[in-house]
């Protein structure tokens, strides 16, 4: 007769692994299947990334117009113009892709009383809100702020280093992440009112306006506004002061311009403790 050993418990942090790896399978699976689904449909499909594309086009002349015409904008150089357009069109290209739900999709639940549905899964309410639908016209957007940057790059005053190239791939993350933290919020005041819906449009056409631009541009005011209450500064406009080496040298504010990546990513943490509180309070239109 042999002695058998108990295999020891799975640790908590091993456990927590698996569970976000089972949780991204679902969410791959999920996007894979309305990708499919929207793709029985090819025309639609095309239609809606050539609408992508052609809501940009403002962006595109916009671009054209600098390069043959100036050469910047303010004490910006052109290519450091256009790397800011650049970067945020790629990053609203993937929040709208990763996050659009928020918006649009959220309101129709709300005012039909769907989701009620979502708390009975073992799947966070979050998470099926952002996989229920893909938004394919997100695509659209994303390609332009792919052309802009290739135009951009080789354009830019900057010393492409390895380092300089992560930090501009993470730089579009935390825009990424950043516009998260102002529409995450407000997706959790659309579940008491749905007059949120309408903030939050109206905050989204600010930040597709003011975020083609360097703040330097603007009255100081207006520039502690988009720094300090509506921080769209750190989409773009902060990280590529810091490709250009022109950050501030000093201060809070010159350690969170070249950290803005991490102060994207904090933002967004602080958003979703809002959400998951909002959503632990929720009641349908039933009462």
């Amino acid at each position: 007769m042999t002695d058998t050993v108990d295999a020891p418990p799975p640790s908590r942090l091993s456990a927590r692994a698996a569970h976000t790896a089972h949780v991204l399978r679902i969410i791959l699976r999920t996007t894979a299947v309305n990708i499919r689904g929207r793709l029985e449909y090819p025309g639609d499909f095309a239609f809606e990334i050539f609408f992508g594309i052609l809501w940009q086009t403002s962006t595109l002349a916009f671009a054209a117009v600098l390069i043959t015409r100036f050469d910047g904008l303010g004490d910006f150089p052109d290519g450091g113009v256009l790397l800011i357009v650049g970067m945020r069109l790629m990053s609203h290209g993937l929040f709208t892709m990763v996050f659009g739900n928020l918006s649009d999709q959220l309101l129709e639940l709300v005012e039909e009383g769907r989701v009620e549905g979502y708390f009975l899964r073992p799947l966070s309410v979050l998470t099926q809100i952002l996989i229920s639908r893909f938004n394919i016209n997100a695509l659209g957007d994303f390609f332009v702020g792919v052309t802009v940057c290739a135009i951009a790059v080789p354009q830019a005053p900057v010393d492409w280093t390895a380092g300089a190239v992560l930090y501009l791939g993470a730089a579009i993350i935390g825009g990424v992440f950043l516009e998260a933290a102002v529409q995450l919020p407000l997706a959790a005041l659309l579940l008491r009112s749905p007059f949120a819906h309408g903030v939050g449009k109206w905050i989204d056409d600010i930040m597709a306006t003011i975020g083609n631009y360097p703040l330097s541009i603007l009255p100081t005011v207006l520039r502690g506004v988009f720094t300090y209450v509506l921080p769209l500064a750190f989409v773009a406009y902060f990280p590529v002061l810091v490709l250009l080496d022109r950050e501030p040298e000093h201060g809070v504010l010159g350690w969170a311009a070249r950290w803005s990546p991490v102060v994207c990513l904090l933002l967004f943490l602080l958003a979703k403790r809002m959400w998951n509180w909002n959503l632990r309070h929720y009641q349908s239109n039933g009462g």
